[in-house]
């Protein structure tokens, strides 16, 4: 339980991957289902917007943030057979990630194995539908539970009314800053199935779910920085996904275009291939630029300032829509919107 709250500004440089320094009106770290209603009541007594905050690997912060950002760092997993046989996984939102993952592998529950190592938290996975190398948490997520903000009613909401689509759920758009999710439940197998049909796996060579997890974290660790070591919310811009008349039409003019089909004759482009075609793979401006070994990727050197990160992916939606005619969406949830 939280003792008398008071607030005052702090910085969220620790908090957010990028690092860049800007500030909250407070910052309060909640450890449980009450410590969150406590903080919603009192944010409604006095009238502040609440950010839930995870550990902060999607999130930019484009200047300081006018109210209470609640840090979300419920803990515990739990592992059941349901009624149908079915293995059951279970994760607070607080948990990170990769840990999760691997502490589910090693309980013999698979599924999750595809995505070690992507940053962030349990409570982050479903709201923009995390993936890799083949596989999305949307098709082993069962449940997500969360707690309205405006209202402060606990809700269970199944897999099927999350509106999962590429990078996207409901918790990105109808409930966006809506709601705090407090735990999210998966459906997993007690049986070692290896999804190798992302092309960057054929040559893994896993005969076990550990031995391909610790093959995707290595390959994780060559192409994508530690965000410890170098500001980065991973993947900066979604892959764009365009029409098959498009897709024709850029592959006649450019013969080595990299795109995959993602059925009804839709094409999804390869953002860092597109982003590298205009040269800026590798490029720096002041203290921001783009990760020399991978171009989907937007760094901050430190010291800098996100002005300028913003500008630069501007520069580059600008530079690839007039080589392409593709737009280019950011990835990572701005705030203020």
């Amino acid at each position: 339980m939280i003792g008398q709250l008071t607030l005052q500004p702090a910085s969220l440089k620790p908090w957010h991957t990028l690092g860049f320094e800007v500030k909250a009106q407070g910052i309060i770290d909640v450890f449980s289902e009450e410590d969150i209603h406590q903080v919603l009541s009192f944010a409604r007594q006095h009238d502040l917007p609440v950010l839930p905050l995870g550990e902060g690997s999607n999130t930019i912060f484009a200047k300081d943030f006018a109210g209470i950002v609640m840090r979300v760092c419920l803990q515990g997993r739990r592992m059941e057979y349901g009624a149908d046989g079915q293995l059951m996984v279970y994760g607070a939102a607080g948990e990170n990630w990769h840990g999760f993952v691997r502490w589910a592998l090693d309980q013999g529950a698979y599924g999750l194995e595809n995505l070690s190592l992507i940053p962030g938290t349990v409570g982050a996975s479903p709201i923009q539908n995390i993936g890799a190398y083949g596989v999305e948490v949307k098709d082993l997520i069962d449940w997500v539970r969360y707690i309205d903000i405006a209202s402060g009613k606990v809700v269970q909401l199944k897999a099927s009314d999350c509106v999962f689509g590429y990078r996207d759920s409901i918790f990105k758009q109808q409930l966006r800053d809506q709601i705090v999710i407090t735990e999210v439940a998966f459906c997993l197998s007690s049986h070692f199935k290896p999804n190798l049909s992302y092309m960057g796996l054929h040559d893994s060579q896993a005969e076990t779910a550990l031995q391909l997890s610790d093959y995707i974290v290595k390959v994780r660790e060559a192409k994508l920085p530690d965000p410890q070591n170098l500001g980065n919310v991973g993947s900066f811009f979604k892959n764009p996904i365009i029409s098959e008349d498009h897709y024709q039409a850029l592959k006649e003019n450019f013969p080595n275009l990299v795109a995959y089909s993602v059925g009804e004759g839709d094409w999804k482009l390869a953002a860092g291939w597109l982003i590298d075609q205009c040269g800026f793979k590798g490029i720096r401006k002041g203290n921001v630029g783009v990760y020399k070994q991978q171009a989907l990727v937007l760094v901050h050197f430190g010291e800098g300032y996100v002005e300028d990160l913003l500008s630069l992916a501007w520069d580059i939606q600008q530079q690839v829509w007039l080589r392409f005619s593709v737009r280019m969406e950011i990835e990572p949830r701005i705030y203020p919107q």
